[in-house]
């Protein structure tokens, strides 16, 4: 099937479902609104989701780019530092499995009710994917190749640059798959354990409000940014790849 068309049936179908759920369950609307509800919602109340979704976006993005450096770094130091890799894995997996509501209440004693605690949580949540897919990446180089290189009396740059980061490319392109569309969501996680601004902060409050309508408005827009994400990174990744395509054809 026809990836537009796959997505074109998965969104005539969401309100149907919707539409159909409430009307086998008999949720009242004060609980399980419609979707003509959460529509009105998504346009009456645009100018605070869209501050909201802004706030969310900038810390989603600013911890996800500080975890693009930090995971690369590591890659490329473990690939020509093998101790310092055996050093830090066992940390790294510690970091990894910490849960971050313990994290997220250290960081709000330290650092205060700022935006930095919400965007080290997203790094904390983005930058393991990546880092063991570039990893793996580096090391999956084609031995022949690099063989090769060495016999052309190559520098280490250019064996990097021609080589090892394009072996590497396919990985990283498939961690963000993973960690983008996470960025989106650690943030979220983020702004509801601790915030004043954000979807997350959106979210808690309407749920105190008991105001379920927005809260459904609120998720369906952070389903859509975590959603765009995804669409975002295989764009990125058909026109990086499209030779394959055009192979294939």
């Amino acid at each position: 099937m026809n990836e537009r068309l796959a997505y074109l049936i998965m969104i005539v179908s969401v309100p149907i479902l919707w539409v159909l759920t409430i009307r086998v369950t008999g949720f009242p609307s004060f609980l399980m609104p419609p979707p003509d509800m959460v529509a009105d919602i998504l346009w009456t109340e645009r100018e605070i989701l869209l501050f909201h979704t802004r706030i969310t976006i900038i810390e989603a993005l600013s911890g996800y780019a500080v975890a693009n450096v930090i995971a690369i770094a590591l890659s490329v130091s473990f690939l020509y530092l093998p101790w310092f890799e055996a050093l830090a894995i066992p940390w790294t997996v510690i970091i990894k499995n910490v849960p971050f509501v313990t994290i997220a209440s250290i960081l709000i004693i330290i650092l205060g009710d700022t935006p930095l605690p919400k965007i080290i949580i997203v790094i904390l949540i983005t930058f393991f994917p990546i880092l063991a897919n570039v990893t793996k990446g580096l090391k999956s180089a084609d031995s022949v190749l690099l063989d090769r290189m060495q016999t052309l009396d190559s520098s280490q740059w250019e064996i990097f640059t021609k080589v090892r980061w394009p072996s590497a490319l396919p990985y990283y392109i498939a961690a963000h798959e993973i960690a983008f569309t996470g960025s989106i969501i650690g943030a979220v996680v983020a702004e509801w354990l601790f915030a004043r601004q954000g979807l997350g902060y959106l979210i808690v409050q309407s749920m105190s409000q008991y105001r379920a309508d927005r809260v459904w408005a609120v998720t369906i827009v952070a389903s859509a940014l975590a959603v765009g994400a995804y669409l975002l990174v295989r764009l990125i990744e058909r026109y990086l790849f499209r030779w394959q395509v055009e192979d294939l054809t």
